[in-house]
């Protein structure tokens, strides 16, 4: 009877167990499939566009503007979410359209964000651009239907230079779940990208960094003795929002590592590392973003903490909007590696593909135009 009773309360501690590591795992899922959206739209990946159900949404805002006249970089993006589907993983998303968008400094200047093609995607232009170091921005929304929402004021810090980009081949070791829901570990090469930069002498410099990849590649056509050279530009392939702070670092020179360039096709790559500047309330929204983003939902982990952005609703203070709108300096740098002279790479040997690198269809932004580096 003892060993019974003893074994019930063992199936019931680790019913409870299971359950309570279910609970904290579906609220991390919820959680991070909000945020990765919001990190999609930063390292500008468009949105999935999908027609939801009726039920609460919120509203996510997502864009910054930079010291630099670049109308790719300055711009805001509007989506509703509705709440997290479970069963699917997922959360859908679609676009906010006929907005009234303007960013405001603390002069009282005030710049106009216009929807372009895209839907949902509100771009400074070139025209209206007055965006300068030192001065703190605001970013202001007004729906069709009367809502408004409004940021924080952001100041925009000044940014380091450069000093350089390095790269390492070397071997890596990640820790993911496999089909059965086992953690395993999971061996890759690949080249570790990483931006040098000088800190400055004062104290509270916060940085992040974004990649954009383009690399070359080749074809056998058949009926000309060389084969044809293509680029494909795979846009940012940073797999997570990079941010540092100085606090380890103040003053120093230090390399941070921002991205993996895979080691595939034995061919030139180009990596082009962008680094901006944030305040320390930006940098605190994308830290916690990334803890909750490298954790593995065990039921050793904490439930998932709320991570709050910049923006709230002027007409009702109890509605959650989801995101934040940055104020960044901006510098960047790129460089090409030669990974032809660390292959062959494990797995199956590289084969040239037969077509015109052109109408291959292999890679997205193909392009015959030599780019700058190759």
């Amino acid at each position: 009877m003892r060993r019974l009773v003893k074994k019930e309360h063992s199936d019931k501690a680790q019913a409870t167990k299971l359950y309570l590591q279910m609970q904290i795992t579906l609220q991390k899922y919820r959680l991070l499939a909000i945020l990765l959206v919001v990190a999609c739209l930063q390292a500008c990946v468009d949105p999935l566009e999908l027609q939801i159900d009726t039920g609460q949404k919120s509203l996510v805002v997502s864009g910054m503007v930079t010291d630099q006249n670049d109308s790719t970089l300055n711009k805001v993006t509007l989506t509703w979410t509705s709440p997290f589907d479970s069963e699917k993983q997922q959360v859908v998303v679609e676009r906010v359209r006929n907005a009234t968008v303007t960013v405001q400094d603390n002069l009282g200047n005030s710049m106009p964000l216009y929807e372009g093609p895209a839907y949902g995607v509100y771009t400074l232009s070139r025209e209206d651009f007055r965006v300068e170091q030192g001065r703190s921005y605001t970013l202001h929304i007004r729906l069709p239907d009367g809502r408004e929402y409004a940021s924080r004021p952001e100041l925009l810090r000044p940014v380091p230079a450069l000093q350089g980009i390095g790269y390492e081949f070397k071997e890596f070791i990640d820790v993911v779940r496999n089909s059965a829901g086992m953690l395993i570990e999971r061996r890759s090469v690949g080249f570790e990208v990483k931006a040098k930069v000088q800190d400055p002498s004062e104290r509270g410099n916060y940085y992040r960094w974004d990649t954009e990849g383009v690399f070359e590649f080749y074809t056998n056509t058949g009926d000309k003795p060389d084969p044809s050279v293509c680029w494909a530009n795979m846009g940012s392939i940073s797999t997570k929002v990079v941010a540092s702070d100085d606090r380890l670092v103040n003053g120093r020179y230090f390399e941070q590592p921002v991205a993996v360039v895979p080691a595939d096709i034995p061919t030139k790559y180009r990596i082009k590392i962008r680094q901006f500047s944030l305040t320390g309330e930006a940098y605190e929204f994308w830290r916690l973003f990334n803890q909750q983003q490298s954790s593995v939902g065990s039921i050793f982990d904490p439930p998932p903490a709320r991570i709050n952005g910049n923006m709230y609703s002027v007409n009702n203070p109890d509605e959650r909007v989801v995101g934040y709108f940055t104020a960044s300096a901006m510098v960047e740098d790129f460089i090409v590696i030669p990974r032809m002279f660390y292959a062959p790479f494990p797995g199956l040997p590289y084969e040239m593909p037969i077509g015109d690198c052109r109408f291959t269809f292999l890679y997205p932004n193909v392009t015959d135009e030599r780019p700058i580096g190759f």
